[in-house]
């Protein structure tokens, strides 16, 4: 995974993810492991260095999508740009489970209480940290 810091410093390693999700069948996902309620998570750097990062200054996280990574059907899907407190952007396809009286993107992050997003991009997933998000607009 890559972590993006603030500034748009980048930092490139490896998380440790459980074998077994906590409430699902399956290995923990990379949002599962960054959305637990541990304010730190250990990442491996090449050259056997481990940074312990803390997730409120953790601005997003980009993977490659992996088979599993596919949109949950039934699901609204948003288009959206997101600027961050630092400058950075971020771009993508938004999956937001909401009720159908409240089906806004606004809604959404609003009622969401999860620390990290799941955006799909050109490029694969991007973890957004929705405490760092500066603006969202929707792309219609």
């Amino acid at each position: 995974v890559t972590v993006v810091l603030p500034a748009g410093t980048s930092v490139t390693g490896e998380v440790f993810r459980q074998s077994t999700a906590r409430y699902r069948i399956g290995p923990q996902q990379p949002e599962e492991l960054f959305n637990e309620a541990d304010p730190f998570l250990p990442l491996a750097t090449t050259g056997d260095q481990l940074l312990l990062l803390a997730k409120d200054q953790i601005t997003m996280v980009q993977y490659a999508a992996q088979a599993a990574d596919t949109p949950v059907g039934g699901v609204a899907g948003a288009s959206v740009d997101l600027v961050f407190a630092d400058g950075t952007t971020c771009s993508g396809e938004l999956q937001m489970e909401t009720r159908a009286s409240r089906s806004r993107l606004l809604d959404f992050l609003n009622e969401e209480h999860q620390r990290f997003l799941t955006l799909r991009t050109e490029d694969g997933v991007c973890l957004v940290n929705c405490r760092q998000i500066a603006q969202a607009a929707q792309r219609h």
